[in-house]
């Protein structure tokens, strides 16, 4: 089972904002030549790519291993029933041989008895026992008949009851595929949003702390000021105040890094405190939008929706369901009610896919008008900072205002990296709907960083 560790929304709070939601992308990302480590305690001492700690999540992680323990599990079931219908077999073909044997014997018989009346026309008593003799075999081949027929009736509703079992079996070992498959694809992206989601608290906890750094500066020649008597203890006052505060922030940012981290491990098989060090990702989306939404687009995404099978397999099992001839009329009314509701479930996917699709592609185009947006912002924020620096050394701007400065041009950086992310994320979750991968999973973890 996963575990999941709360996350603090206040970690994302920056200079001037909080964070955004990380990209995900589900494929193992192409952005290093590095080889990845093979085990987990290989990856203890060394940076690790998002390419390293995605091989380890598909490897190491316990849903991983669960699923395919269950898998195992509908297997032994499906030989078990194999089993069984071959013992059913076995007894229905036991007990002909045993009606053929009882047949041939009673004709054996008889042959002889006709035999020996010929022989003796006027033996009373040989008439009598060929009387009864013939009535004995005559019985033998009734029992022998009549237990063919039992074991028959008796085979039947078993193999019935087996078949049917046999078919849920299959059906589950299907379920558990897709659901394994979609996994593999689902923790690329969980661990693509969680890396992109740490690099960039991460970044916020470096930002902060130069924040902090500058704040207790700015309390120091505050105090200086008030000691020559050029400020107000109430100017002192709210600069302690925001001494405090930005600790706080701090502290809140390194405590949501920690839990980052920690889900990071757990997923990777490590232990949840080990040193993670993470080579943040590169930004190498070209800006593009989103294919326009039609017909075509909703039909390949529909016909690779997995749900939208299994309805359709309900319903052909409610189908056959309903013209068995074994069935009371109550249970044929409810298989007719269950391919009813599996119509009804299956023009409800439909729109939901449907509108899952326009919301993914209004996605794709939001977040690329926003990295856009983050783009220009942050060269405009270059040029300025670089003419800062200029001014700086001309004394027009004092230390501690270019201090601030930086911050905000190191801001627009997380920021633009933050945007990058995002729109990844949004083209990836569009895959994954068109390739038919469920989100639920994701979506859990999505939730808990947003």
């Amino acid at each position: 089972n996963m575990k999941f560790y709360p996350y603090k929304k206040a970690c994302a709070l920056l200079v001037t904002g909080a964070l955004t939601t990380g990209a995900a992308v589900p494929a193992l990302a192409a952005e290093t030549k590095t080889a990845a480590p093979t085990t987990a305690e290989e990856s203890k001492t060394k940076a690790m790519t998002l390419k390293e700690i995605q091989e380890l999540v598909v490897k190491n992680n316990r849903l991983k291993t669960t699923l395919t323990l269950n898998q195992e599990k509908v297997i032994a079931g499906l030989s078990a029933i194999d089993d069984g219908l071959k013992d059913l077999k076995d007894s229905q073909d036991k007990a002909a041989h045993a009606r053929r044997d009882a047949g041939t014997s009673a004709s054996q018989g008889k042959d002889l008895l006709g035999g020996l009346i010929a022989a003796d026309p006027t033996n009373q008593s040989n008439q009598i026992l060929a009387g009864i003799s013939s009535a004995l075999l005559s019985g033998a081949v009734k029992a022998a008949s009549g237990m063919e027929t039992l074991v028959d009736n008796v085979a039947d509703r078993q193999r019935d009851t087996l078949e049917d079992q046999q078919t849920e079996l299959k059906n589950t070992k299907m379920d558990l595929n897709k659901t394994k498959e979609d996994w593999e694809n689902e923790s690329l992206a969980v661990t693509q949003l969680l890396v992109t989601k740490t690099v960039q608290v991460e970044k916020g906890v470096s930002l902060l702390t130069q924040k902090q750094s500058l704040l207790e500066r700015v309390c120091r020649i505050e105090e200086k000021k008030q000691e020559l008597g050029f400020s107000t203890g109430t100017d002192l006052s709210e600069k302690k105040l925001a001494v405090s505060e930005g600790a706080k922030e701090l502290q809140s940012a390194k405590d949501g890094l920690t839990l980052l981290k920690r889900q990071l491990n757990d997923l990777m098989g490590r232990e949840i405190d080990e040193e993670l060090i993470i080579t943040p990702p590169e930004l190498t989306r070209t800006i593009e939008t989103a294919p326009a939404y039609s017909e075509e687009l909703l039909k390949t995404a529909t016909d690779k929706n997995y749900k939208l099978k299994t309805l359709r397999r309900d319903k052909q099992q409610a189908e056959a369901d309903s013209k068995k001839n074994d069935r009371y009329d109550g249970q044929l009314k409810a298989s007719r009610v269950d391919m009813q509701l599996a119509d009804v479930s299956t023009e409800e996917e439909k729109v939901n896919i449907a509108n899952d699709l326009k919301k993914k592609l209004d996605a794709i185009n939001t977040a690329a008008a926003e990295y856009q947006n983050k783009k220009d912002a942050n060269s405009k924020a270059k040029i300025e900072w670089e003419q800062q620096q200029k001014s700086a050394k001309l004394g027009l701007v004092s230390a501690v205002e270019l201090q601030a400065l930086e911050l905000q041009y190191e801001q627009t950086e997380m920021e633009l990296s933050a945007a990058a992310y995002a729109y990844d994320l949004a083209w990836e979750e569009y895959n994954m709907l068109m390739n038919g991968t469920t989100l639920d999973i994701y979506d859990v973890y999505k939730s808990k960083l947003s």
